[in-house]
């Protein structure tokens, strides 16, 4: 009776506790304040069922991965959202491997007989793409654009910046005429974070969206090139046991392997 009284009101029987792993960030940490470079994430149970199973955060897939991280990832001390988008889907294909397997079906191109044809991916075979490029005391990157020869300063982005695109997105589509998708200028926007040494947003998007379609290619491949995360060229087994290069896709079965 004594032991009891004095136990841990926190204390949890080690049979009961959720099995975890340490997951290094694919970004290091190097952009985050607090500089967290590896974090704790529990492995899927079946109260996470729940989660994947609700009507309601089905139908938005991001506040269903949202909901999923911040009850799998311990220890971070940063808000979800706020984790760059290269990183979160790190810990998600960890959870995903961990917890449904790491075979994931994919619609891929068989060049030998020239049709489309189920691959099966190996999720724990995908590798991780470090942070190679040094940011400033900011947290901000330099890059040059090639035409304009205008000097930029960027950012990588954050789940929050990604919902607010959306968010963004949609209502100029609603007012818009043409119904045209302004992704690739809002992405640019959220992006960039000087120009030339200007750094008020309504000025930023007034020069981005006359920028020469050649600077704003190189730029974003620049930025997809180093940004850290998880190098999605991968290759997939095809029926009859060989092996074709693709490119992973996450589609609605990627926390749904049964469909």
């Amino acid at each position: 009776m004594d032991n009891l009284s004095n136990m841990d009101p926190n204390y949890i029987p080690e049979d009961l506790r959720t099995p975890y792993d340490i997951i290094e960030l694919p970004s290091q940490g190097l952009l985050y304040k607090n500089k967290i470079s590896k974090v704790k994430v529990e492995y899927l149970t079946a109260m996470d069922e729940n989660i994947l199973s609700s009507p309601n955060l089905s139908a938005n897939p991001d506040e269903m991965i949202s909901t999923l991280l911040k009850r799998k990832v311990k220890d971070l001390n940063i808000d979800i959202d706020d984790l760059l988008i290269g990183d979160r889907i790190a810990l998600l294909i960890f959870l995903r491997v961990t917890g449904l397997g790491e075979s994931y079906k994919q619609i891929v191109y068989d060049p030998e007989s020239n049709d489309f044809v189920e691959g099966d991916i190996d999720l724990s075979s995908l590798k991780q793409k470090k942070l190679l490029i040094k940011p400033d005391e900011n947290g901000e990157f330099d890059y040059i654009l090639p035409n304009s020869k205008k000097k930029i300063k960027f950012k990588f982005l954050t789940s929050k910046d990604d919902k607010e695109i959306d968010i963004a997105d949609e209502l100029q589509m609603r007012r818009s005429v043409e119904k045209v998708s302004n992704k690739i200028t809002l992405r640019l926007e959220k992006a960039i974070t000087e120009i030339d040494g200007e750094r008020d947003k309504i000025k930023i998007s007034n020069i981005i969206k006359k920028l020469p379609i050649l600077d704003s290619r190189s730029l974003r491949s620049y930025i997809e090139k180093n940004e850290p995360g998880i190098d999605f060229n991968t290759n997939a087994r095809i029926h009859g046991g060989g092996s074709v290069n693709c490119f992973l896709r996450l589609g609605k079965n990627f926390l749904w392997p049964e469909l």
